[in-house]
């Protein structure tokens, strides 16, 4: 047989050619230019090979026809399959009796067709994201489109665990976006007892996922609930969460503990809690934003937060200090040279805890502009607002129309190697009503004048070691001083004349101090990048004679920011109080880790709250086992002789299951009891966690927590 294969590489496949191709065996037709190989068949096509055992190639439309042991690696998936018709040009194709791995996915079909480089769709097989030939779980279907790093939409799906089916459904969508199915958090807890709560997420169109939430406490009852997220095309997108339970508190730990000796333990109490959330956001056009919320709960114990306490304590933990209960709609409009803002905030949905409605209030902020060419700049922000506050049971009602005018110019400067910025300013304010009733339509006065003053120094060392491993390519240390002066003139209508709605604008009194600021830097250069080896930052102000409050220095902030090596790093920041001599707060964090392991140590303190120790410990066993352990404890009581927190220990346990990682823990909080939780995590999608008990390490939120 004459030598085909080396005159068809010679004549027909030359470097210009968009695919090439070798095998044992090859033939062509000049005719037809295409090609048949046979053997230990190669194909490449700039970034995408092909291996199989025989294949004929259409050199006109570059398409292959390939069988046995085919094997295809793309930019987008690689390929195992038995039969295969795949075009080099469009990169679509038909796969038969194949496996496509598309990190972090594998699925497994009769037949797949490749439609485009973000759509397949394949007919009886399974979706996971085990590599194993035998998967440990499964999605099956009769039909399956996926849309890469989007969603499945799934035609016939049987969950399989091992080779056992466990779920069916007709017909079902798959988030792939690092979500879960279902969530179940069985477990128990002082003030639920025994509790399970389940929720389960599926979208609704292209446009809607929902998550419904039911859930059941021994002690409490039922609780239902569902999260509705939704994305219109062309009027944002906006989330309705509801929550409901209808509560029966027994008096008891367990309903097995009810009745003693044929008598009833205390009586059950009876309370209809719900919530109600609507939030929306609506990008109008480039420029304008439109943001409402709707918020309405119902509790006995609102002003405690006793509803989000005890159903979403991750919730409350997270977002107490700044969680905003009240209903709201602001618009915002960016113009050439500033911001303007119109809002409407009402408390009046949720009246236990009413507080400032403004109804509304418009703000117009003009951003530091130049003047002309002057070198001067100003800004300035005018707000415009129709305020009322009213207590619950209502004893007081506070109004007022308020228009208030901050204006500011400066011109900053550099004399030698010191910045200079002079300001000079004030601030107007108009009010309807005052304390006072017989004080009406008053204008408020103040004058400000500020000057900035900063500069820096540095020096650099050519010194080089890695000893210990600190990596240091070259030293430079920098030091930053910065002062300020302030002169605020006393207003000329005392704040304690004025309801106070915003400190900022009502509280205002006469400021004349100094602040003070030096921070140090210690650099060197780590793979091309600069690093900060040690950064410390001391700031404070000093009263002048005429200030209101202290004269003389107030407490002093400082930060140092310690980082030797990747191995070892140190945080510290602290307020201490000259004039009362004690330490206000005191913050340390030093960690230490190596290749498999780290270790933690950090101490908190509060003056108002006491003293803090709390560790923690990870440490990998061997690549199918690690743990870590974390302990909080306090140190010393609080002012008011109070224990402001309990000790607190938390020990988990984690298996490499494969595919996916198995959390076993156990979370101890005194007065709190125990709690037991397990927790899954697929590796390939971390932040999708399958709970079955309650986790006070992830912010996930099962059952009726909002999704």
């Amino acid at each position: 047989m004459p030598n085909l294969k080396g005159q068809f590489k010679k004549q027909d496949l030359n470097a210009a050619s968009k695919v090439t191709m070798q095998a044992d065996q090859v033939s062509f037709s000049q005719a037809q230019n295409k090609a048949h190989a046979k053997g230990n068949v190669v194909v490449n096509s700039r970034d995408e090979h092909l291996f199989c055992d025989e294949l004929d190639l259409d050199r006109t439309i570059q398409e292959v026809v390939a069988q046995g042991d085919i094997y295809l690696d793309t930019p987008q998936e690689q390929v195992l399959a038995q039969g295969l018709t795949y075009n080099f040009n469009s990169g679509t194709g038909e796969f038969r009796d194949a496996r496509v791995y598309i990190d972090p996915y594998q699925v497994k079909g009769e037949k797949i067709n490749k439609v485009s480089d973000t759509y397949m769709t394949m007919d009886e097989g399974y979706m996971t994201t085990c590599d194993l030939d035998e998967p440990h779980f499964r999605v099956g279907a009769h039909r399956m489109d996926i849309y890469q790093h989007d969603k499945a939409v799934i035609r016939g799906m049987k969950v399989y665990l091992g080779k056992v089916p466990v779920m069916y459904l007709p017909y079902y969508v798959q988030d792939l976006k690092n979500r879960p199915i279902f969530t179940f958090v069985p477990g128990e807890k002082k003030d639920f007892g025994l509790f399970l709560l389940t929720t389960a997420r599926f979208q609704a169109g292209s446009h809607v996922k929902v998550s419904l939430h039911a859930d059941v406490r021994e002690r409490d009852g039922f609780g239902e609930g569902a999260d509705i997220n939704y994305n219109t095309p062309n009027f944002g997108r906006g989330l309705l969460s509801v929550y409901y339970t209808d509560e029966n508190q027994i008096a008891s730990h367990h309903l097995w503990d009810l009745y003693r000796n044929g008598v009833k333990v205390g009586p059950t109490t009876h309370h209809e809690r719900y919530r109600i959330i609507w939030r929306h956001k609506w990008q109008i056009d480039q420029n304008t934003n439109a943001v409402l919320q709707y918020y309405k709960i119902h509790d006995y114990d609102i002003t405690n937060n006793g509803f989000l306490k005890t159903y979403f304590p991750r919730e409350y933990q997270q977002n107490a200090q700044s969680a905003n209960l009240d209903t709201y709609f602001l618009l915002t409009r960016n113009m050439p040279h500033g911001t303007l803002t119109f809002n409407v905030d009402t408390s009046r949905e949720n009246k236990p805890i009413r507080g400032i409605e403004r109804i509304p209030e418009v703000q117009y902020t003009l951003n530091n502009q130049q003047i002309g060419k002057s070198g001067f700049y100003a800004k300035s922000t005018d707000t415009f607002s129709d305020l009322s506050y009213r207590n619950y049971p209502q004893t007081i009602n506070n109004k007022t129309l308020r228009f208030d005018s901050n204006n500011d110019i400066s011109h900053p400067i550099k004399i030698g190697f010191i910045s200079f910025n002079p300001h000079l300013g004030g601030e107007e304010t108009y009010y309807s009503r005052t304390t006072d009733t017989n004080e009406n339509n008053i204008i408020r006065g103040m004058f400000r004048g500020s000057l900035d003053m900063s500069t820096k120094f540095y020096k650099v060392w050519d010194y080089h070691t890695n000893f210990a491993g600190l990596n240091i390519n070259g030293l430079r240390h920098v030091i930053t001083p910065t002062v300020t002066y302030l002169y605020q003139a006393r207003p000329t209508f005392p704040a304690s004349r004025l309801n106070q709605f915003d400190p900022a604008i009502d509280d205002l009194f006469r400021v004349h101090e100094f602040s003070f600021g030096f921070e140090n830097e210690l650099q060197t250069k780590r793979s091309g990048h600069v690093v900060d080896l040690v950064r410390s930052l001391i700031t404070t102000t000093y009263g002048l004679k005429g200030t209101t409050g202290h004269r003389g220095f107030n407490p002093y902030d400082s930060v140092l920011d310690v980082e030797p090596t990747d191995w070892l790093s140190f945080h510290n920041d602290n307020e201490y109080d000259f004039h009362a001599g004690h330490w206000n707060t005191e913050n340390f964090d030093g960690e230490v880790h190596g290749e498999g392991w780290a270790f933690s140590l950090g101490n908190r303190y509060t003056r108002h709250e006491g003293d803090q120790i709390t560790t923690e410990l990870d440490y990998t066993i061997n690549p199918k086992w690690k743990f870590k352990i974390f302990n909080s404890f306090p140190l010393s009581k609080a002012t008011d002789g109070t224990t402001p927190s309990a000790i607190q220990n938390e020990y988990v346990l984690t298996r490499d299951l494969h595919e996916w990682e198995m959390d076993m823990a156990i979370d101890q909080q005194q007065g709190q009891g125990s709690t037991f939780y397990v927790l899954f995590r697929l590796k390939a999608s971390p932040n999708m966690k399958f709970n079955l008990l309650s986790s006070s390490f992830q912010p996930s939120r099962p059952g009726s927590q909002n999704q």
